[in-house]
């Protein structure tokens, strides 16, 4: 069942893993944890590849940390997809073209 944690500063991230055990016995620990809000699983039902999560900016440094030490979970922000360009507007095309946003 999805959870959030309640405060303003919190942020969606993407953990992900080629390993599907690792991925799972993350989620296990995340449901248990305050500060780590499970929002949804990408991937097939019993070996999803990806879990979207709600947490502050601090813990998802903390789990970087943690994962670059001795894990093959890798963490990073949730962006918003958009079909032209990014969420800023300036389409993909123009922004590789100049390598920085006009």
């Amino acid at each position: 069942m999805p959870t959030t944690p309640p405060t303003a500063e919190s942020g969606r991230y993407l953990i992900s893993s080629n390993d599907s055990a690792s991925l799972a016995e993350f989620i296990r620990a995340a449901s248990a944890d305050p500060e780590i809000g499970v929002a949804e699983t990408i991937g097939p039902r019993n070996q999803p590849h990806t879990v979207v999560v709600t947490l502050t900016p601090e813990k998802a440094v903390a789990l970087e940390q943690q994962f670059r030490q001795s894990s093959p979970l890798k963490i990073e922000p949730d962006r918003p997809l958009s079909l032209f360009g990014d969420a800023s507007g300036v389409p993909v095309a123009e922004e590789n073209q100049h390598g920085q946003e006009p």
